[in-house]
């Protein structure tokens, strides 16, 4: 009797099991909505007038083209005239040098000459720096979402050029049950399946919610996909399934 008792309390506790997990035994759904994993406003760092706008709205690119080309005139001007400064007092640090080996000048006079070349140095960096800021390169791979300049007008430092987004990584935003912070984990495998293109992606979740919104119990999540296409766009969306 005690062997039946023992075999009844474990088929029990077996069917209780199984029951307790449900979300196991099944995909569960949920929506997404494509964004790009990032955004840029570029602005400029220098006043100048705008030569050359190498993109136009929409187009594509990749990291490192030229975006947005400025007239250097002035800065490569100033550049040679500190360049000139520099090389000038790099000649006179030499001469103290030696000059000091033969006892002409004192450690003192060496020690100015030391600085003056230092802030030549420093001084020609930043007239370096004016003339790669006259050329805006794209940071990553993207595309243009808008343009907000033109050709030949001359701008001022913080002015807003264009906006641009990454395109060569794409993400999933989603809100789902609170419930499944109980089994879900970074890295965890999905599915997303299109609706403008009916194409499915892997993806895997890169982010879960910091916090539960404690009036609809739910929780925020954010998918990396990790298998992109050129038909897959920011702002479309689908179904995801875990």
């Amino acid at each position: 009797m005690v062997i039946n008792l023992l075999k009844h309390l474990a088929s029990l506790l077996t069917i209780l099991f199984f029951l307790s997990f449900p979300a196991y035994s099944q995909d569960m759904e949920s929506r997404a909505l494509v964004v790009a994993s990032q955004e840029a406003v570029l602005s400029s760092e220098l006043a100048a007038r705008i030569e050359n706008i190498a993109v136009k709205e929409m187009q594509r690119f990749k990291k490192g083209d030229l975006l947005i080309q400025f007239d250097c005139s002035l800065y490569e001007a100033q550049k040679d005239v500190v360049s000139a400064n520099a090389n000038g007092a790099l000649i006179k640090l030499k001469s103290d040098e030696q000059m000091l080996q033969m006892r002409s000048i004192g450690k003192y006079e060496l020690e100015l000459s030391i600085s003056e070349y230092e802030k030549a140095k420093s001084e020609l960096r930043i007239a370096e720096l004016n003339v790669e800021r006259c050329q805006i390169k794209a940071p990553f791979d993207g595309a243009v979402e808008e343009i907000v300049v033109n050709t030949f007008e001359t701008i001022q430092p913080q002015v807003e050029l264009m906006k641009i987004i990454q395109t060569d990584i794409l993400e999933l935003e989603m809100v789902v049950s609170s419930e499944w912070i109980s089994w879900l984990t970074i890295g965890h495998p999905i599915k997303v399946y299109i609706d403008e293109i009916q194409k499915e992606f892997n993806a895997s979740i890169s982010g879960i919610g910091a916090n539960v919104d404690p009036v609809s119990q739910t929780i925020q999540l954010k998918g990396t996909i990790t298998n992109t296409s050129p038909a897959l766009l920011p702002g479309m969306s689908g179904r995801v399934v875990f």
